[in-house]
């Protein structure tokens, strides 16, 4: 369980935290590979949530059981491309969509952005990552986001999720109608629910379910409500959601580190 105060600061760091925090600063000590060290510490000196705010949002962050959580507390610009890259696509009414919200860095970083008039919609299948998530939402005092707790697949029906490496991050979909933990929905079903005619910038990260997600979406939704900017994790590693992409007009613009950034170019072929 969550603590009960969703009061930001409630767990602001202590002063050995921050004398450790201010050394993550300088640039080669925020690295990656790092990044899991400097956690155990900040752990050490004081276990459990720590508070922490960005020019993205205030954010409650549980260092060692999640590699978003340790990025954006040791991370002073973690995927700052790719939210650039979103943010410049998208108004300050506009419709973003975050599949695989995690701890909701991106709904945080984005619906900071947006008038009362904008939307958000956040799906997050892992319990733990749900009910962080709705802790931050509820730390920026958001009031567009709709957050859905169920899996985008290419079936109606439940799963539960296989967690790698004790990262919550790293988790994969397994479907399990008997047993499983949480809903599966199609991605159209979702936005119908939602009550979306149009979507300006989407992010999907979902550990490999990307086909599964977005293969029934482009073959049913209106052209509309194709998002008018992607990011997800790196096409060269999905030759086949690269095609399906491309097929329906969109273009690469970049590759960060992590992840490939894309745009509605044209029409479909």
């Amino acid at each position: 369980m969550l603590p009960p105060n969703p009061r930001f600061g409630s767990f602001s760091p202590t002063l050995l935290q921050r004398l450790v925090l201010s050394l993550t600063k300088v640039p080669p000590l925020y690295r990656g590979s790092l990044r899991p060290t400097w956690a155990k510490i900040i752990n050490l000196l004081r276990s459990g949530p720590v508070d922490v705010g960005s020019t993205y949002g205030n954010f409650r962050v549980y260092p060692t059981t999640n590699l978003v959580d340790s990025a954006i507390l040791l991370h002073p610009a973690y995927n700052k491309e790719e939210l650039d890259f979103l943010k410049t696509g998208l108004p300050d009414t506009g419709t973003f969509v975050d599949i695989g919200a995690n701890i909701g860095l991106y709904t945080v970083a984005l619906g900071n952005r947006l008038t009362s008039k904008g939307r958000v919609v956040a799906i997050e299948p892992n319990p733990v990552c749900l009910e962080r998530l709705n802790v931050n939402i509820a730390l920026n005092g958001l009031e567009t986001v709709t957050v859905f707790g169920v899996g985008v697949g290419d079936f109606h029906g439940k799963a539960r999720l296989v967690i790698l490496r004790n990262d919550l991050a790293i988790a994969h979909i397994v479907r399990d109608d008997s047993n499983g933990t949480f809903a599966v929905r199609t991605l159209v079903d979702i936005l119908d629910e939602a009550g979306l005619s149009s979507i300006d910038a989407l992010k999907i990260d979902i550990e490999g379910f990307e086909k599964a997600a977005l293969e029934p979406f482009f073959r049913s939704a209106p052209r509309e409500l194709w998002p008018k900017r992607i990011c997800m994790e790196h096409l060269h590693d999905n030759n086949e959601v690269a095609e399906i992409l491309r097929k329906c007009g969109y273009r690469l613009v970049k590759n960060t580190r992590n992840n490939s950034l894309l745009i509605l170019d044209k029409a479909a072929d």
